[in-house]
C-alpha cells in the first residue's frame, strides 16, 4: 500500500549512518512509529498538539510538545547533533521558511539531512472535483521552489526527486473516500459540491492516477 511505499523510499532517502530522526509535525506518529519499529533509526517526535503526542505514545515515539519553530531554535542555540530531521506533509505550516531552515541545518551533524516530504503545487492529475482543486492551490501559499531557495540559503546542499505511485481502485471506493473527505483541502468543500464536481468527472469504473510525493532532500557539509 501507499504508507509501505513511502516507508520504503524514506529508509532509502536516510540510508547511511542515521541513527536518530527528528520527526517535526510527527501527529500520532503513525507513520514514523512504524519508521522506527522496522528500523534501527530512534525517532523523536515535535508535536504542538498535547493530545497527537499522547498518542504517539502508542508507537513507543518520544514526543516534545513544541512547535516547529520554537523546537528548531531551541535545538540551535543548544548545539543539538542530529543524523535526519523530517518534514512529512507539514509545508503548509510553515510560516518563515527562512528562519526555520537555518535553525534547522544549524541542529543537524555534519552530513546530517533535512527531508521535505511534500505533494505538487498543483492537484492536475488528480481525479478531484473541480473546486477541490482551487482549494488546493489555495493551499500552497509559498511554491516548493520558494522552500528549495530557502534551504539553499540556509547552506545546505539541495537535491529534489518526484517520486509517483500508482493509485487503482474501483470507482465507488473512490467516491467515498472523496465524500469522506480523507484530504484535508476536502475539507472546506460542501457535500453539493462534492457531489455535483465528482458528477461532472464521469468516472470510469476503474479509477487509476500517480500519486505524486516530492522528496526535497537537504544535506548538511556537501558543496
Amino acid at each position: 500500500d501507499f504508507q509501505r511505499w513511502l516507508l520504503n523510499r524514506v529508509q532509502h532517502a536516510l540510508s547511511g549512518t542515521c541513527k536518530t530522526l527528528v520527526d517535526i509535525g510527527c501527529g500520532t506518529a503513525n507513520f514514523s512509529g512504524v519508521l522506527q519499529r522496522e528500523s534501527a533509526i530512534r525517532v523523536i517526535g515535535v508535536e504542538p498538539s498535547a493530545e497527537m503526542a499522547a498518542k504517539a505514545s502508542e508507537y513507543g515515539v518520544q514526543v516534545e510538545v513544541q512547535d516547529a519553530s520554537s523546537w528548531a531554535a531551541g535545538a540551535s542555540a543548544n548545539g543539538s547533533n542530529y543524523d535526519a530531521i523530517m518534514l512529512k506533509e507539514v509545508r503548509h505550516h510553515i510560516d518563515d521558511p527562512a528562519k526555520l531552515y537555518v535553525n534547522l541545518a544549524g541542529a543537524l551533524a555534519p552530513g546530517g539531512k533535512i527531508l521535505l516530504l511534500t505533494r505538487p503545487d498543483k492537484s492536475d492529475g488528480y481525479p478531484f472535483p473541480a473546486k477541490a482543486h482551487d482549494r488546493w492551490a489555495a493551499g500552497v501559499e509559498m511554491p516548493l521552489q520558494t522552500h528549495v531557495k530557502e534551504l539553499e540559503a540556509a547552506g545546505l546542499s539541495v537535491h529534489v526527486q518526484e517520486e509517483k505511485y500508482k493509485v487503482q481502485m474501483d470507482r465507488e471506493e473512490w467516491i467515498r473516500l472523496v465524500r469522506g473527505r480523507f484530504w484535508s483541502h476536502l475539507s472546506a468543500l460542501s457535500d453539493n459540491e462534492i457531489n455535483d464536481g465528482l458528477k461532472e468527472l464521469n468516472l470510469p469504473d476503474q479509477v487509476e492516477f500517480d500519486d505524486c510525493m516530492i522528496f526535497v532532500i537537504a544535506t548538511h557539509g556537501e558543496d
